[in-house]
């Protein structure tokens, strides 16, 4: 939960040091937790105020080792002390180090892809209550950027049954427009048995019912291959007529182009996902574009 809350993934050795023995080391090695870069301030335990101060690191001449040292202007009991530098060591939350636990945890089959590092990873494919689902583990879903970045991510797009598994916050918007995903917080499935984590995903997702085009890969494709496999049969002459005469239309606003997938570089054609043209080509055809019709078996949800 805490590695689920912005700016909030780091660990301070105070608050490790409360830890059950053996926990630090048992997560690092599992690294789900990875050392980070020494914190500048540590709490003072010289008194009960517990103040947050920030030592002066010099190397001890007698021993040749770094210490810190820190004078204190509150307490006139206290007076100059040394600081342990083992106190201002610190850890951070690993994606996808935890990624990879889930993963053998849930026996999920493929490698790992962590197609938005530090927030989405894709753990492979596993069966869920009898059904091949690709299964996601997501950092930040109740963040306000979570639309932004799930939303644009193209693995994510591109699954046909996805199922992701947040840290512990639900989403507060759709992680991807028009699309009802599986989402289930891993807080309240998994538990972790002498050090190691268990769960069950048969019966952990609400039953969502799946997108209008499920059963349809949604890969990235241009306007010309949409128009000649989604599309009633058009000559190669038609079909470059309609194609200029859509992104005319799009460059004076009168309608717009789903994101595209991906970049591109000068001269490479433009691709759209499968998904977003198929919902957006009735509205193109409503402007009257001449725009060969969807053949029938994609002009509406499957049944």
């Amino acid at each position: 939960m805490r590695a689920d809350l912005p700016e909030a993934c780091l660990f301070a050795a105070h608050e490790v040091d409360r830890w059950p023995k053996g926990t630090l080391n048992g997560l690092t090695k599992a690294r789900i937790l990875r050392e980070a870069e020494p914190a500048e301030d540590v709490l003072c335990d010289e008194c009960e105020e517990s103040c947050s101060i920030k030592p002066k690191i010099h190397k001890n001449q007698r021993t040749g080792k770094l210490e810190g040292k820190f004078l204190c202007q509150r307490n006139e009991d206290v007076g100059p002390f040394t600081v342990n530098l083992d106190r201002m060591r610190q850890w951070a939350f690993n994606l996808a180090g935890l990624a990879g636990v889930v993963a053998k945890a849930v026996g999920a089959t493929g490698r790992l892809a962590e197609p938005e590092p530090g927030r989405l990873v894709m753990l492979g494919t596993v069966k869920l209550d009898g059904k091949a689902r690709e299964l996601f583990l997501a950092r930040g879903a109740g963040w306000p950027d979570a639309a932004q970045v799930f939303g644009n991510c193209s693995r994510l797009k591109m699954a046909s049954h996805p199922a992701v598994l947040t840290l512990a916050a639900m989403p507060k918007v759709p992680l991807l427009a028009g699309c009802d995903l599986a989402v289930r917080p891993l807080v309240e499935i998994a538990s972790v048995h002498k050090g190691k984590l268990t769960m069950t995903l048969d019966g952990a997702f609400p039953e969502v019912e799946p997108g209008p085009w499920a059963d349809i890969p949604n890969e990235p494709i241009t306007l010309d291959q949409f128009m000649v496999q989604y599309c009633e049969k058009r000559s190669k002459g038609s079909r470059r007529s309609r194609r200029n005469a859509l992104l005319g239309a799009a460059r004076n606003k009168k309608v717009k182009m789903p994101p595209l997938a991906g970049s591109f570089q000068s001269g490479q054609s433009k691709k759209h996902f499968v998904h977003d043209l198929l919902n957006a080509w009735q509205g193109y055809q409503d402007e009257k574009l001449d725009l060969p019709p969807l053949l029938p078996q994609y002009q509406a949800a499957p049944a």
